[in-house]
């Protein structure tokens, strides 16, 4: 109990994205991998993996940020500061993990409260009595401005696009009569993230979700589907399994597992 006290007590997040639900899935998502620590491991590992190869491949080493640092699970920030001068962890909740990283490595690391969707603001205003179009259309129409820290050499947007939109449109009280309402927050949100990465120079390294599978106990596949494409995505460069909630974590019938991939941005990068 006193360590998520003093967890809570290092971690800053602004009142808007307090209001529409992002602390308290900062907090899930933890209390999650305490769970399922072993499943996710060769997840993160992956992730670590693929940024820093990437990160190895920049020509221009300057600055690189990561969107979406959270906990920085799967964010290998001692890796990255061997590669670059400047570190900038960014996330709309900036966690405990964070700051210990600003102080270790003091002067080259810092953390960054940033909306990467550039919508929570606004949202947050009218939040009691949006109606279910207008919230996605704030998601469609919003500017996540420059990138904190400035312009980046590498760009990493770590495993949140998905959520972007899906965590607070479940927040909103219009969810309660249109079930589809996060659904489409979260489709408006992850494009109108795509064109911002789109936009900005260096080296651009996407990874989200690629598809969702259910798997039964017998090893059988019950469900799949495909997320990339409805947020217009090609096929992923790198493609692996994420075992995301092992029974019982997510349902006692099923296996919820998610096959993570792999997107490359951008010219400013040595060849192989």
């Amino acid at each position: 109990m006193f360590a998520r006290f003093s967890r809570r007590l290092a971690t800053t997040c602004p009142p808007a994205a307090r209001e529409l639900g992002l602390l308290r899935e900062h907090e899930d998502i933890a209390k999650r991998h305490a769970k399922v620590r072993a499943a996710w491991a060769p997840h993160l590992a992956e992730s670590r993996k693929v940024i820093l190869e990437v990160a190895e491949r920049c020509d221009r080493r300057q600055r690189v940020l990561v969107i979406g640092a959270g906990d920085c699970l799967d964010v290998p920030v001692a890796g990255l500061a061997e590669c670059f001068a400047e570190v900038v962890l960014a996330d709309i909740v900036t966690s405990a993990e964070v700051r210990w990283w600003e102080k270790k490595l003091s002067g080259q690391v810092r953390g960054a409260n940033w909306d990467a969707s550039g919508a929570l603001a606004a949202l947050a205003a009218v939040r009691k009595t949006v109606a279910s179009q207008e919230a996605s259309e704030i998601f469609a129409k919003a500017d996540a401005g420059p990138p904190p820290g400035g312009e980046a050499d590498l760009i990493v947007s770590a495993n949140c696009i998905s959520q972007l939109g899906l965590v607070p449109g479940h927040s909103l009280p219009a969810y309660d009569k249109d079930k589809g309402l996060p659904d489409r927050c979260a489709k408006a949100a992850a494009k109108r993230h795509l064109a911002w990465l789109q936009q900005q120079p260096g080296v651009r390294l996407l990874l989200a979700d690629a598809a969702r599978y259910d798997i039964g106990p017998d090893g059988k596949q019950l469900k799949k589907e495909t997320l990339h494409e409805r947020f217009g995505l090609p096929k992923p460069d790198r493609t692996w399994r994420w075992d995301l909630a092992p029974i019982p974590e997510w349902s006692p019938d099923f296996h919820r597992v998610h096959e993570v991939g792999a997107w490359m941005f951008g010219e400013n990068v040595v060849r192989r």
